[in-house]
């Protein structure tokens, strides 16, 4: 073997290394986190397209780690896509600090629960004030309001209490490049940070930082590892209703879904780790990170056609899960006043290659191939056409009994998400959904029926 033949084997042999090391956080006990290229490539796929739809250019930045149960097994097959990335985590960091909350607990001989009158609203409303004191609480300090310089002689004994979250996931083999030391804002100790809290934000200290590699795997750690009574808490806590605005991810996935996840919101970012268990008893951990909050109006929403995305990508759902109907196909709708059809120059996010603006009202008649309860969803894309003033559509559905259920969507803030208008009871056939356009044209792009799971009741 020659010189270039032994530096073309060390670089390959350094390439390698550094390719497996690019996302770690692997050694949870009984658990096997198995590194999978095919899944890596797939979400790296879905991020890319995902991305280029965004009517927003400033959105730009998507990390994200899937993890997905093979069998029911303790084996947990992994991809990535900019895995290692650090990004500002928001209220995401708070699902850390409730994990730290229940070993300082634990470490006093207290119940696991003795910080829950701080937990609870730090995780179920994200409350910054309850975070404020959990942080104090399990690092044993209080914000030194006069302290100027990192010189300081009380300094180092602080930042090394602060640090106490960190060391707790250094243990657990879940912390690599991650930074998890400070409040989130405004908060008990003030709107702003000072003295030695923002020391500890302040170069060479940075904020908190998280990556979606070993977040995913400090969920599927809490999830599949804690004691029962452990467990049990911190579901409560995280426990999220998919169409009650309390998750990002929520619109994207099918009806019945169970979800426990801690999103994350502040400036641009936007982000969410979660454990999602799906109708047909798939298991998914996914954690997402991105810059994707530049409309405040309606982007908390948006990850979640990232999530459903990621799960069409890898067959995941059951086709009745999300059965998409588009304005691409003239036989599933009939509109009044001569409904203006569009082909081109159509907004990115729209979901199909069509989208009719109308004035009036639009019958949408698609067929079902089953009985059953549905959750009706309507995709409103960034507006096309009309005016800059309120677009109102006015959205009914009529289920078996005659009986008709909706309400009314602003589609001029409700962008870039599906919007749920309830569940009906619905048969085989055609279907009717009415809507009606309000003061301004209105739009049509796609509508998502949702089956709910039969009750299994054993």
């Amino acid at each position: 073997m020659n010189f270039i033949e032994l530096f073309i084997l060390v670089l390959s042999l350094i390439a390698t290394k550094v390719l497996s090391q690019e996302c770690g956080c692997n050694q949870i006990p009984s658990i096997e986190i198995v590194n999978d290229p095919q899944i890596a490539n797939n979400i790296k796929e879905v991020r890319d397209f995902f991305l280029s739809k965004q009517p927003s250019s400033q959105f730009d930045r998507l990390s994200a780690t899937i993890l997905i149960r093979q069998n029911k097994t303790n084996v947990w097959r992994r991809g990535s896509v900019d895995a290692t990335l650090l990004a500002y985590p928001a209220s995401s960091v708070k699902l850390m600090y409730m994990y730290s909350a229940i070993e300082w607990c634990k470490s006093l001989g207290r119940p696991i629960s003795c910080l829950d009158q701080y937990v609870r609203p730090m995780i179920i409303v994200s409350s910054n004030l309850a975070t404020g004191y959990v942080v104090d609480a399990i690092t044993n300090t209080t914000n030194i309001d006069d302290m100027t310089s990192t010189n300081d002689t009380r300094w180092a004994h602080w930042f090394y209490q602060r640090s106490s979250t960190e060391r707790l996931l250094q243990k657990l083999n879940l912390y690599e490049n991650q930074i998890l030391r400070s409040k989130t804002y405004p908060t008990n100790s003030g709107e702003l940070p000072v003295g030695s809290e923002l020391l500890i934000r302040t170069n060479p200290y940075p904020g908190n930082l998280l990556q979606s590699c070993c977040t995913a795997s400090f969920m599927l750690y809490l999830m599949q590892t804690r004691p029962a009574d452990e467990l049990e808490y911190m579901k409560s806590k995280l426990y999220r209703i998919i169409t009650a605005g309390e998750t990002t991810f929520g619109n994207g996935l099918p009806a019945g879904t169970v979800l426990y996840a801690k999103p994350g919101c502040a400036y641009d970012t936007l982000e969410e780790i979660a454990y999602i268990v799906l109708p047909n008893g798939n298991e998914v951990i996914l954690s997402a990170y991105s810059n994707a909050f530049q409309r405040p109006a309606s982007d908390f929403f948006m990850l979640g056609r990232f999530a459903e995305l990621v799960l069409q990508k890898f067959s995941l759902m059951s086709p009745s899960s999300a059965m998409i109907f588009t304005a691409d196909d003239p036989d599933i709708y009939t509109c009044v006043d001569r409904p203006i059809i569009h082909n081109s120059s159509l907004p990115k996010d729209t979901i199909s290659k069509s989208v009719i603006t109308f004035e009036k009202s639009c019958i949408i008649h698609p067929r079902l191939s089953e009985r059953g309860v549905y959750t009706v969803s309507i995709w409103t894309p960034s507006y096309y056409g009309g005016s800059t003033s309120s677009s109102l559509l006015n959205v009914a559905v009529t289920d078996v009994y005659n009986f008709k259920g909706g309400g009314t969507i602003n589609q001029k803030v409700s962008l870039s998400q599906w919007i749920s208008v309830g569940d009906f009871l619905l048969n085989p056939g055609r279907q009717t959904i009415s809507l009606t356009a309000i003061n301004q044209e209105s739009v049509f792009n796609a509508v998502r029926f949702s089956l709910r799971p039969p009750l299994s009741v054993q």
